[in-house]
């Protein structure tokens, strides 16, 4: 059995009751499935040096000035010269990756999540938006919440039991690692955090939260034949409705506005609440839950008054995003939250849901296909979780939990500091959510061009528009065709993508010369797009190298003492591509550096859904203004691409 089979079988206690499913489904989840192809997936590979070296000369060189660039080529000529330090680093790095499955694995979870110590809202983890959901009354809230909560326990279910289909792309298989993302929970250290895994047969609740206020909830029951099973759906509508009577006033001192803390500042805090028992068996429980419900009061603002002034942005999904991102501050959703769980589901009063992803093990595509399959329960199956029967006998099912608190002086502080903390991030943040619905992905298509590569270009168009030169720009690739695979670094910003800027800021150039220029960038894009999910990009492999330097006691290398390699780390513009066809959601996430912008797009069939995010505190950047610029540059794209069409139909 592989190791992820052990994972996912772990339980040592009760057999698991395949889930009951909508008609037909049962084709699509059949246990045993998942790991079919896991041992026959290769593990990472570790590109050539001289690859790398050449390949990282291209990448920057839009970026310098000729003389900067001069000088940084010599100094990657040094570190790749015969018998050199890079050369040495290479070769202790192709040992490494003969004694692991994945020689980045370890290291990227720790350098890139486990080690980073800024709050997780925003910076870390990122939020996926659904569709505004009218909730009507009380009663249509709390179904809608138990449709949410059972679509997740189904989907856990299937994952216990490997029933999902495994991942293609290209007709490759991917990794299915990232799956077993149920009842884990980030716990802050001193300097490096660690991540809790619980089994199953310790893990038969879910953690609901409203008003701060924090209950278990068991979703799972030991049936009579011994199979762990989901409680009656009649039962779960039950302790919702009790859960929402026992906390009608937000908690006094809601604990989990701790969890947006920086990581090391959580950890001390978290210390002192272990101190009594009380609050260590809560945060067990809590640490412990398959996942996290978050049951939302409504916005403080007027869904339309909110957004409406602006001409460029979707009030509704700006509203819902925001509220998934970071909870629209203390006084409003984000004491609700407990942003160490895996998985939190955001399910509000007036109807704006979605979710929110812990980073550290997991990424978003996977995240997106969790939510997808609750999406498509509840709305496109015709079937209903909440006409489920099963005879349970009384005693069996448990009622819902309040977890208690004793907050000693200290503590209070603590959240009071945590609190004021969270208000300035929040108000730091300017998202705002667009529906661009002149064309969609069909039309980059019909062109002969990556819908995918389109969007890039015309990212770096916007950039250029605004700012007058390319930034280096960060897209995420999923290495996932390998063992443990995650991402590796599309670097956008092309000598390519250079000139079309430039030709279409040219009022001499040609529609021709604009087309073919485009043509052009796409192409480069995606080549350099099908070398990064083939494990042959160059941030991680340059990674790799700088930390066995230090682990060996080396002096840094010059390479990274450039400061071209410091200026094309510097990611202005951090952008993912998460493509979700049917359902109108997105993935939304903060700014990588203070004077940058954060951006995700779902490219369908008719439209382009995005999110950009940035700093208010930074005097140079704007979403609004980013989003108007990016409309304005996906409409003259296009323009030209008609254009060109025409003329050399004519000819």
């Amino acid at each position: 059995m592989s190791s992820l089979r052990a994972l996912a079988s772990q339980a040592r206690g009760p057999k698991l009751q395949f889930p009951a499913l909508p008609p037909g489904w049962e084709k699509k989840y059949k246990p045993g499935e998942m790991y079919r192809h896991q041992n026959s997936i290769p593990k990472l590979p570790v590109p050539p040096l001289q690859q790398t070296l050449q390949k990282y000369l291209t990448s920057v060189q839009p970026l310098l000035t000729e003389e900067e660039f001069q000088k940084t080529k010599a100094i990657v000529e040094e570190f790749g010269r015969p018998g050199g330090v890079g050369e040495m680093l290479q070769q202790k790095l192709l040992r490494r990756a003969k004694l692991c499955d994945n020689w980045l694995t370890e290291w990227w979870l720790r350098v890139a999540y486990l080690g980073f110590r800024l709050p997780n809202p925003v910076n870390v983890s990122p939020a996926i938006s659904y569709p505004w959901q009218p909730m009507g009354d009380t009663e249509t809230y709390i179904k809608t919440a138990a449709r949410h909560l059972l679509g997740t326990v189904k989907w856990n279910l299937l994952i216990l039991t490997e029933s999902l289909s495994p991942d293609i792309y290209r007709r490759r298989p991917l990794c299915m690692s990232q799956y077993n993302g149920y009842s884990r929970c980030r716990i802050p250290g001193p300097a490096v955090d660690t991540l809790r895994r619980t089994p199953i047969h310790e893990s038969r609740h879910m953690v609901v939260v409203h008003n701060g206020h924090f209950f278990k909830l068991n979703v799972l029951y030991e049936a009579p034949n011994g199979e762990l099973a989901v409680c009656p759906p009649t039962h779960i509508v039950h302790q919702l409705h009790n859960i929402l009577k026992a906390a009608p006033e937000p908690a006094e001192y809601p604990v989990g506005i701790l969890t947006s803390e920086h990581r090391d500042t959580w950890f001390h805090a978290r210390e002192r609440l272990l101190k009594d028992p009380t609050n260590t068996a809560s945060l067990d429980v809590i640490e412990r839950a398959q996942s996290v419900f978050c049951l939302d009061k409504p916005h403080p603002y007027n869904s339309s008054s909110l957004t409406a002034h602006s001409k460029f942005s979707d009030s509704h999904s700006t509203v819902i995003a925001n509220r998934c991102l970071h909870g629209n501050g203390s006084q409003y959703n984000s004491t609700n939250r407990w942003f160490d769980a895996a998985n939190q589901t955001v399910l509000g009063e007036d109807g704006g849901c979605g979710s929110i992803l812990e980073h550290s093990a997991a990424d978003g595509v996977t995240s997106i296909r969790t939510n997808q399959f609750t999406l498509d329960l509840l709305y496109r199956s015709n079937y209903d979780v909440l006409a489920e029967h099963s005879a349970v006998e009384p005693g069996i099912l448990q009622p819902a939990e309040k977890l208690e608190w004793n907050i000693s002086p200290e503590s209070a502080r603590d959240i009071d500091t945590a609190k004021k903390n969270l208000d300035s991030l929040v108000a730091d943040v300017d998202l705002q959510v667009y529906a661009f619905t002149e064309f969609g992905k069909n039309f980059a298509k019909s062109m002969k061009l990556s819908p995918d590569g389109f969007m890039q270009i015309a990212i770096q168009l916007a950039h250029y528009k605004l700012y007058g030169r390319l930034t280096a720009t960060y897209e995420s690739a999923a290495t996932r065709q390998f063992k443990y695979g995650r991402t590796d670094t599309i670097r956008s910003a092309t000598n390519e993508a250079l000139a079309f800027t430039k030709a279409m800021c040219d009022p001499s150039a040609s529609v021709d010369k604009k087309a073919d220029s485009l043509d052009t960038a796409v192409k480069a894009h995606t080549n350099y797009t099908n070398d990064a999910i083939s494990g042959q990009a160059i941030d991680r492999h340059l990674l790799g190298l700088k930390l066995l330097a230090g682990e060996s006691g080396m002096e840094t290398p010059e390479l990274y003492k450039d400061p071209a390699f410091a200026r094309s780390m510097h990611f202005r513009i951090s952008t993912s591509q998460v493509p979700v066809p049917g359902h109108r959601i997105f993935l939304c996430f903060g700014a990588v550096v203070e004077d940058g912008y954060g951006l995700s797009y779902n490219p369908q069939e008719t439209q382009v859904l995005f999110s950009v995010s940035s700093c208010r505190q930074c005097p140079h950047t704007d979403s609004q203004l980013f989003v108007s610029m990016l409309v304005k540059s996906m409409r003259e794209m296009h323009d030209v691409m008609m254009a060109a069409k025409g003329t050399k139909s004519k000819l």
